[in-house]
C-alpha cells in the first residue's frame, strides 16, 4: 500500500475522523482499539470497522445488536444492510482497498453508507432489518 507509513495506522486515524459521528451524533462509545478493528458500543448496537491487509486488502464494517444483558448477536455486513433498507446499491459501500489511497476512500465510503443508514438502524425498523439481513 504505498510507502508513506503504516497502512493500519491511516487507516485506523481515517475511521476516528470519518466514524466520529456515531460518537459525536448517534451515542456511541469509542472507539474501541480491538486488534486494529475500532468497534464503537451503541445502546443496542455495536459498529466494527476492519482493514484486512491480506493478498487482497479491504475495508468492511460489521453491525452487531447487541442485547440488554450484554450479548452480542451475530452480525450484519454494512454493505448487505444498505442495499436490504433501500438506501442505494452495494457498489456504495465497495470493499476492494489494494492502495492506502483506496483504503482511506473506503473508509469514508462506510462512514458515509452507514450515516445515511443510522436512522433506520437507531429505530423500531432496525432489529427487523437485521434480522431479515440474517436470514437471507
Amino acid at each position: 500500500m504505498g510507502n508513506r507509513g503504516d497502512p493500519t495506522e491511516a487507516f485506523l486515524a481515517e475511521v476516528d475522523v470519518e466514524f466520529a459521528f456515531l460518537v459525536e451524533d448517534a451515542g456511541f462509545a469509542g472507539p474501541e482499539p480491538t486488534d486494529n478493528e475500532p468497534l464503537f458500543h451503541g445502546v443496542g448496537l455495536d459498529v466494527q470497522v476492519w482493514f484486512l491487509d491480506g493478498h487482497e486488502p479491504e475495508v468492511t464494517t460489521l453491525v452487531t445488536p447487541v442485547a440488554s444483558d450484554g450479548v452480542r448477536a451475530r452480525g450484519v455486513w454494512l454493505d448487505q444492510l444498505y442495499v436490504a433498507s433501500g438506501c442505494g446499491p452495494a457498489q456504495d459501500v465497495p470493499g476492494s482497498a489494494p492502495t492506502r489511497r483506496a483504503t482511506l476512500k473506503r473508509v469514508h465510503q462506510h462512514a458515509a453508507a452507514l450515516r445515511r443508514l443510522m436512522p433506520q438502524l437507531l429505530s423500531a425498523e432496525g432489529s427487523q432489518l437485521i434480522a431479515r439481513c440474517r436470514q437471507g
